[in-house]
């Protein structure tokens, strides 16, 4: 076939060759009558000659298999000239990339002469898998571009126990029908079916009610959502029990899908209690276990990291699988609900709370922000005070800050909190089953949401190598895929796997977002591939529309 190197002719066996170059051996004189026989050569030997044998070229490598694909096929797309860093950790190799509909056809080295649609020439640069967002709460219909500029081709949402929608096939069904921009897979969420069938808050579900529960889990995950979702530090899965959450998590467990959790609490004294609370629920659920945005808030040093890391080592070690998210940066991002103490939450009243125990809620309050960095380490993100930290709104309005926290109340603004220590973060995020989670989406004033995969790139890989590119491309691909049940489906670029493609030079990533400028696109991407269709092309959106709902295979689709 004309794409195939020139076929070479199967050398002679190398024995009879360097037989047919030497003297034949000397006939041997017969031993006297009294001695015994000499030993015959050892096999596969030559006889000893007064000449070497000539010097012959190693045997050449046998021929390549003839390609997948007839040889008049016209390809939807060729990516040619670039180095593959296929996803699974492996080192990059230099490799041309054919695409057929929305699948990857053949990855090796192609012929001139085959034909495609389109070809990108990527000489110069890396060829890799799109990436995964494993913790996302983007909008799949709305403007993506803040993902597809930092290679994010797929979104994980309904994340932190909120559903993407009531009911997920439905919802699976719409967005098909508005051919997104990126893929997007989803979780089905523990508040959310709460919620839905009424149950109250703070207390434990009537039988029935936790019934109707876990069957809205297993039809969730029969439509086709990956797993199921926790968000335990919010209402209403604070009043979870351990009975309630293992129920819910068994459908998940039954059909191989994934718990992906927001912990009780990630400070520094209630990490690890809240870690063994997973543990268990997915252990008695038989469920895989997958810690989002997993942090120490106000840990400090790489030995803390250590001890922590440990802990899900030994989850690991006990059979349990367990992986983890994070993004790249040492402030957190919620609502200030997360500040304030239970008498001011629901299922009490917060205006009770006001009027009766002003001054125990300021005391808190002034205590917990002092403890978390102080008032300087809270940067509003939305509402009256958005940009402006709480110690600047406290300054110019000349009150305590705890008062201003008491005006604003549990939901009445999120912020991002300066309460993650580097040498934690950087700790974290080299364990192999650590994977990159936006938590983010077009919204809030945290970069993460527009820069995290950048970030990793030009700060984590080629500032400070903490990890090779080929280890980072497999966090952000390969990783979220198996752990999503997505192996050999997305996050590779090998034969059969979907055509989510990025091509770009390492040097030119550049996230540009920051905290007082959070809504600026990353650079350096050349050419964003979505199910085969170039959705971003020298840093400008194009008109294609090549993402889906995925569906988990338990649901024996995709």
């Amino acid at each position: 076939m004309s794409r195939l190197r020139k076929h070479l002719l199967p050398a002679l066996p190398l024995l009879a060759l360097l037989a047919a170059c030497s003297p034949a051996p000397p006939p041997a004189s017969p031993p006297p009558p009294e001695a015994p026989p000499p030993a015959p050569p050892p096999p596969h030997t030559l006889p000893l000659t007064s000449t070497p044998p000539q010097a012959l070229p190693p045997a050449p490598p046998p021929p390549p298999p003839p390609p997948p694909f007839r040889s008049d096929e016209v390809f939807r797309l060729a990516v040619r000239g670039g180095h593959v860093i296929d996803g699974s950790g492996g080192p990059r190799r230099r490799a041309d990339v054919l695409v057929r509909g929305d699948r990857i056809a053949f990855v090796g080295d192609v012929d001139p002469s085959v034909r495609a649609e389109r070809t990108i020439d990527a000489t110069g640069a890396v060829v890799t898998p799109g990436f995964i967002d494993a913790h996302s709460h983007g909008a799949p219909l709305g403007d993506v571009e803040y993902a597809l500029a930092m290679g994010v081709t797929t979104l994980v949402v309904g994340q932190d126990g909120r559903s993407p929608a009531t009911r997920i096939g439905p919802w699976l069904a719409k967005i098909d029908a508005g051919k997104p921009r990126v893929h997007v897979a989803a979780l089905v969420g523990h508040g959310t079916v709460r919620s839905l069938v009424g149950a109250a808050l703070h207390t434990k579900p009537r039988p029935a009610e936790l019934q109707r529960m876990r069957d809205l889990v297993a039809q969730a995950l029969h439509d086709g959502a990956f797993g199921l979702s926790t968000g335990l530090e919010y209402d209403p899965g604070r009043g979870a029990s351990m009975d309630e959450l293992v129920a819910l998590a068994e459908p998940v467990g039954a059909r191989g899908g994934v718990v992906m959790s927001h912990l009780r609490s990630e400070d520094d004294d209630r990490v690890e209690s809240s870690l063994d609370e997973l543990f268990e629920m997915c252990s008695k659920a038989k469920a895989r276990a997958h810690i989002a945005h997993l942090k120490i808030v106000l840990g400090r040093g790489a030995a803390r990291a250590e001890r922590l890391l440990a802990r899900i080592e030994k989850a690991r070690t006990l059979g349990l699988p367990v992986t983890a998210d994070l993004y790249p940066y040492t402030a957190s991002y919620t609502s200030t609900a997360v500040l304030f103490p239970d008498f001011a939450r629901p299922p009490s009243s917060y205006a009770d709370a006001v009027r009766s125990r002003r001054h125990e809620l300021a005391a808190f309050l002034r205590a917990r922000v002092e403890k978390r960095n102080g008032p300087k380490a809270m940067l509003f993100g939305t509402g009256a005070f958005a940009g402006r930290t709480l110690e600047e709104v406290a300054a110019a309005r000349r009150v305590p800050f705890e008062d201003i926290l008491i005006d604003v109340g549990p939901d009445g603004a999120e912020a991002a909190y300066f309460v993650m220590d580097e040498a934690v973060v950087a700790r974290l995020f080299v364990d192999p089953f650590v994977m990159v989670g936006t938590d983010g989406g077009g919204g809030g004033r945290h970069p993460r949401g527009f820069g995290a995969f950048a970030r990793v790139i030009e700060e984590l890989v080629e500032k400070q190598r903490l990890v090779s590119l080929e280890e980072a491309v497999r966090k952000m691909s390969d990783l979220p895929a198996r752990t999503l049940g997505l192996e050999g489906e997305r996050g590779c670029v090998r034969d059969g796997c979907g055509a989510d493609l990025l091509v770009f030079s390492p040097g030119e990533i550049h996230e540009r977002a920051t905290f007082t400028a959070p809504h600026r696109l990353a650079e350096g991407m050349r050419f964003v591939v979505v199910g085969g269709v170039v959705e971003r092309e020298g840093g400008k959106a194009t008109a294609g529309r090549g993402g889906r709902a995925l569906r988990f295979a338990g649901a024996n689709r995709r």
